[in-house]
């Protein structure tokens, strides 16, 4: 059996046209991001096992395994080919997140149990890397907010979810600089 036969054919609908996207370098310049992973794909032994197992595989950049496994909020973007693909973000740390993207199965899809988005996220990052493209994650470090709320008399201070505003403010931006909103993110109307 050769690699083609293992490997799942490659769904050409996931092909994302990059000529009007920007350049995630110069996007992210003066903001703080960091490349946080790369995408490969998972050892074709996998396939042999499971033929409908999710293709991608995440690797940390090498010293950042640990940031990459910490549970917190960051924004991320996925850059494919150095371009601006996705705007998103997470309370759940990188990895946290990626467990949620490797959900996204074509086996999922057909019983319905996977979200739209997981799904979309991993037939382009495939269809991208098999089609020859390099595709890289990108984060910022959210920093964290605290508050303190009356619960019934008591105060009680807890930890407050940030990224939302952080993930909105960065998509507008993109917005307002490139005239539409990158591809996959949900603010574009695509997912």
């Amino acid at each position: 059996m050769t690699t083609s036969q293992i490997l799942p054919e490659v769904n050409q609908e996931y092909d994302i046209d990059l000529k009007d996207e920007m350049d995630v370098e110069h996007f992210v310049d003066n903001y703080g991001f960091y490349k946080i992973a790369d995408v490969d794909l998972k050892d074709i032994n996998r396939f042999i096992k499971n033929p409908e197992v999710n293709p991608i595989e995440y690797i940390p950049v090498k010293g950042l395994e640990e940031k990459y496994n910490e549970y917190r909020e960051l924004i991320y973007i996925i850059a494919i080919d150095g371009k601006v693909v996705k705007i998103g973000g997470t309370y759940v740390g990188m990895k946290g997140r990626h467990q949620s993207y490797n959900c996204g199965t074509r086996k999922a899809r057909k019983k319905g149990t996977c979200s739209v988005t997981n799904y979309n996220i991993t037939e382009t990052q495939y269809t991208a890397f098999m089609n020859g493209s390099k595709v890289e994650w990108y984060v910022f470090d959210v920093p964290s907010a605290e508050m303190v709320i009356d619960v019934f008399g008591e105060s009680v201070r807890y930890n407050t979810k940030t990224f939302y505003k952080y993930e909105s403010s960065l998509c507008e931006r993109y917005n307002t600089m490139v005239g539409h909103f990158p591809p996959l993110s949900v603010n574009s109307g695509v997912e």
